[in-house]
């Protein structure tokens, strides 16, 4: 064997253990060390419920103040992942599952369903039934309003619906702003942290937007928000090493998409419930309507990109 033979073959073994050993190593890390993230973070979540006030129906904004007296949409929005640390069995062992969905490449939710211990879809499908079941107890009933509101919003981030591989994005590791950080990480809040805008200027730069259309029928389907998230996920497939200047100048406006819907669906869904209407939509069940197209991502990713990409998931994470 020749030394140039030689050298190459030990180059290409050298790179593949290497990945391998990156590829755990990160894997360990989300695991042992990093806290489970929250969609869109704190801040985000409070966006959207402020956004979703002036789209509530009069009845709607009635029975939830009723509900919840003086409480914000903002305050209730952050509510689930605040309790994320209660003692109690319900959130200890029952809740974790709520805050994602799960559909696989290629699938739809439809094709692939909840696993056992249920998911966001499974959830607010629950809490949609406690809220409109007037004999259950006024705390069981907040809890499902409020966690209700969380799993709408966290259903239009894209990392919230996983492929089932990297558990949402948080096992792939990138650099931005020369610290580690990971791809559901930049999409929950670090993509809007680039802008530099506190939570005032974020609402005010939503309300003079555009992004904040009036209400369709497709706001109120959890299976239309949740196919909508898994192709824009897949577009985002394979991430850079970086999330550089030009990644969240190309990235942002979807994420500002999805952040203005997690508002306008917040409210759609509860006018939904409450009412049995969107806002100013005829009444109809929150499911998917028939015929309805899910978004397309704007930036489709090439099918020879994602095969090396597949490949990659496929050795690093079985």
């Amino acid at each position: 064997m020749s030394h140039s033979l030689f050298y190459n073959s030990m180059n290409m073994l050298f790179l593949k253990v290497s990945q391998n050993i990156f590829a755990v190593g990160a894997a360990l890390s989300c695991c042992l060390f990093s806290p489970v993230t929250s969609a869109w973070g704190a801040m985000g979540h409070e966006i959207a419920g402020s956004l979703a006030a002036s789209y509530l129906s009069e009845n709607a904004e009635s029975q939830i103040k009723a509900l919840l007296g003086d409480e914000s949409l903002a305050s209730a929005a952050t509510w689930a992942d605040r309790m994320r640390s209660h003692p109690s069995e319900f959130w200890q062992t029952e809740a974790g599952p709520y805050h994602y969905a799960t559909v696989p490449q290629g699938k739809r939710y439809e094709d692939v369903g909840a696993p056992p211990q249920g998911d966001a879809f499974t959830a607010l499908r629950k809490f949609g039934s406690d809220l409109r079941n007037p004999e259950l107890s006024l705390e069981r009933r907040q809890l499902a309003l409020r966690f209700a509101i969380h799993i709408v919003q966290d259903l239009q981030q894209p990392f919230h619906v996983g492929n089932g591989r990297d558990r949402g994005g948080n096992q792939i590791s990138v650099l931005i702003n020369g610290d580690r950080s990971n791809l559901h990480r930049v999409w929950d809040r670090q993509i809007f942290e680039a802008r530099q805008r506190d939570r005032e200027e974020w609402k005010n730069y939503f309300r003079g937007s555009g992004l904040l259309r009036p209400v369709n029928e497709i706001d109120a389907a959890p299976l239309v928000w949740i196919a909508e998230s898994a192709a824009l996920r897949e577009s985002l497939y394979p991430p850079p090493a970086i999330i550089d200047a030009a990644y969240i100048a190309r990235e942002l406006p979807r994420a500002e998409e999805r952040l203005a819907l997690a508002g306008i669906r917040t409210a759609a869904w509860l006018n939904n419930i409450f009412d049995g209407r969107t806002h100013g939509l005829p009444a109809s069940e929150p499911t998917e309507p028939e015929n309805s197209t899910p978004l397309s991502p704007l930036n489709p990713v090439q099918p020879a990109q994602k095969s090396w990409w597949r490949r990659f998931l496929d050795e690093a994470f079985g």
